[in-house]
């Protein structure tokens, strides 16, 4: 399952928050959490827990990566 499947609903928001439009931290927490989780649990991505700005850089390059601004 690719994070486009997973959070398909979420998409624009994704996109904004690879572009630097949106902070999913701050604005989305519930589902930064979620997506710190599918790339944990899916993907063995890891996290460091400690410093939620390197987390967050870890998490947009992870889904630049996943292909999430391709056209759908």
């Amino acid at each position: 399952m690719s994070v486009r499947d997973r959070f398909g609903d979420r998409l624009q928001v994704l996109k904004d928050a690879v572009n630097g439009i949106t902070a999913l931290d701050t604005e989305y927490p519930s589902l930064f959490t979620q997506l710190c989780r599918f790339y944990s649990d899916k993907r063995g991505v890891h996290f460091w827990g400690i410093d939620v700005e390197e987390d967050y850089s870890i998490l947009i390059d992870s889904m630049i990566a996943d292909g999430v601004l391709e056209a759908t």
